[in-house]
């Protein structure tokens, strides 16, 4: 009996689905399996690499998880049959295990998506084991293009370049089973060490996707590598292939050990037969050909082979010869991997960051710049601080169609008049947003010219030039209502606030209430529903900002040196700052209320 050594079998994920993951029972039959102990030993079962699948329905870290738990029971299942089962990463372990008379159990990784995007993840699993990983399994993932979904990649990312360079590095074999040619392309032309595919066919024979075309067979003889066959119906018969896709009417078409041998025989042909190796799929798998019903027929299939002509040598080889060859390539690797001398890794990078996944999830604010010195200073910082994401725009790039994604809207000033549409083309789609967000009343603030603006499209009256004007500190006295308001009572009494202060707005719209004046503003401050609000006041501003004024070019009534105005100005800054900060907290808890809702 020649011993065999199989490069793929699911038992993992069968036991985890029909038996709870137990490992109880396998040393007496199991019918309802390919796979168990007595039918391994009578097949001549002197290797096996057990694959660690998981279904896609799992998505992210969800993957590994389920990953970690296949490992866990290839490992009870070695150690719950010690006297049959040998476990081994080497093949120098293989070779031991199989004097001993025990089948060596090796653990292969069946899909890249089970790395959840992290190397730091894949290099734990080659610690516990594991001694090849699938580059996909049947859907495309992030880095790599299946065979069986559609591309997205054209082959490998950079990212996916780098897991080859990782896989090689550390002892782990590529494997390029159920990845798409040019993924397959791609590998071939990074890695360093022989591929394996561990369960497939050849496609000149069968046109299934799983298959490998002549081209890439032949590179992977020309590398060292092996393929090892699938014994999967429809992987295997052109026939059968195409009663599948005909919806599987009436009896299937006949898959044999001939059929089988048949692409042993091709992979030969085209790739040599250092190139040939053994890879079922049982338990994967709801039917198998004729004659190779489970595990208890290797031999029946190098029989034929051997009734073809193949020799005692060549029929070792394909049996396990060539998958020791390929797997001993890498061991010098995965030892100096595990003894922490294979030097430094492709990447250390954390995959999971938590800036990132903190901003992803936080409430999300628009911000309108309509001049570049207009901000966010400090209003922006402290939305942050409130844990806010904050996306300023400046108008001149282009804003957003519509306020989709966003929990709120800020609008700045920026030195122009509402409707001045000629200096700022931006400011019609920048309307179109003040109105989406008055209609939803979605949490704005809208700051000078963002008030102003506010205030035209709800049908207010807005000055067509510039009106008074309050320069430095201006004391900003709330209304009856603004003292009840979530944000204007952080004015308290009254509450100085810093800016070059323009009475640009003569009417407010019908609906809003007023929630502010001052000496020379009417209308400073206004609400629109329960949370749309206009300022025609700068929180933005704190007394240094004013450092960078200059002295009126033409003089008005009631003008004073900037001196003057920055020394005032300076007096009043802590009431400033803390009131301004108070409103943009409060901002942010509406803000943070309407994310809530929306969820």
């Amino acid at each position: 009996m020649i011993p065999v050594i199989d490069g793929h079998n699911d038992l993992a994920w069968e036991r985890r689905e029909r038996f709870g993951s137990t490992t109880e029972g396998l040393d007496g039959p199991v019918p309802s399996l390919h796979t168990d102990l007595p039918r391994l030993a009578a097949g001549g079962v002197g290797g096996q690499f057990w694959s660690v699948w998981v279904d896609p329905a799992l998505v992210g870290a969800e993957q590994v998880t389920a990953t970690l738990e296949q490992i866990d029971f290839v490992h009870r299942l070695v150690a719950a049959y010690p006297d049959r089962l040998a476990a081994a990463r080497t093949a120098a372990d293989v070779r031991t295990a199989m004097a001993d008379g025990r089948i060596a159990s090796l653990i292969g990784v069946e899909g890249g998506a089970q790395i959840d995007g992290s190397l730091g993840v894949l290099r734990q699993y080659a610690r516990l084991g594991a001694r090849y990983m699938t580059l996909t399994w049947s859907h495309t993932i992030a880095w790599a293009d299946s065979a069986t979904d559609e591309p997205q990649h054209g082959g490998l990312t950079d990212f996916g370049r780098d897991v080859v360079r990782e896989m090689n590095r550390i002892g782990m074999l590529v494997d390029l089973a159920h990845v798409a040619p040019t993924t397959m392309r791609d590998a071939l032309a990074v890695t360093t060490r022989p591929v394996v595919v561990t369960h497939s066919c050849a496609l000149a024979l069968c046109d299934h996707p799983r298959n490998v075309p002549d081209d890439v067979l032949a590179a992977i003889g020309a590398q060292g590598g092996v393929v090892m066959v699938a014994f999967v119906p429809s992987f295997v018969s052109q026939t059968r292939r195409e009663w599948v896709l005909a919806g599987e009417h009436g009896e299937p078409p006949f898959v044999g050990i001939a059929d089988v041998a048949d692409h042993i025989e091709h992979i030969r042909d085209v790739a040599g037969v250092h190139a040939v190796g053994l890879g079922a799929d049982y338990d994967g798998t709801g039917s198998m050909p004729t004659g190779l019903d489970d595990v208890s027929r290797y031999q029946d299939l190098l029989e034929e082979l051997r009734s073809r002509g193949w020799s005692q040598e060549d029929l070792e080889a394909v049996a396990h010869g060539n998958v020791l060859r390929v797997l001993e390539a890498s061991d010098a690797d995965h030892t100096a991997f595990l003894s922490g001398t294979a030097g430094e890794p492709v990447s250390v990078a954390p995959s999971v960051d938590v800036a990132q996944r903190t901003e992803a999830q936080a409430p999300r604010v628009l911000v309108v710049v309509n001049a570049e010195t207009s901000g966010p200073r400090r209003l922006g910082h402290w939305l942050e601080e409130e844990g806010l994401a904050v996306d300023a725009v400046l108008g001149s790039d282009g804003l957003p169609t519509d306020l989709s994604g966003y929990d709120g809207l800020v609008m700045l000033g920026g030195g122009l008049m509402p409707d001045d549409d000629d200096r700022a083309p931006w400011l019609a789609q920048e309307r179109v947003l003040a109105r989406e967000a008055i209609d939803a009343d979605l949490p704005t603030l809208g700051i000078c010219l963002g008030g102003q603006l506010l205030a035209h499209v709800a049908g207010g009256e807005v000055r067509a030039s510039f009106g008074p004007k309050e320069r430095g500190a201006t004391l900003i006295t709330p209304s009856p209502h603004g003292s009840e308001d979530a944000l204007l009572s952080a004015l308290e009494d009254a509450a100085h606030m810093i800016e070059n202060h323009q009475d640009m707005i003569t009417a407010l719209p019908p609906d809003a209430v007023l929630l502010a004046s001052s000496a020379a503003v009417e209308n400073q401050a206004f609400r629109l529903g329960a949370h749309v609000r206009g300022l025609q006041f700068h929180p933005e501003v704190g007394a240094e900002d004013l450092t960078r004024w200059q002295e009126p070019t033409t003089r008005a009534e009631g003008d004073r040196p900037v001196a003057e105005l920055l020394a005032e100005a300076r007096a009043v800054d802590g009431v400033n700052t803390r009131a301004s900060r108070a409103m943009a907290a409060a901002f942010a808890a509406e803000v943070r209320a309407a994310a809530a809702a929306r969820a």
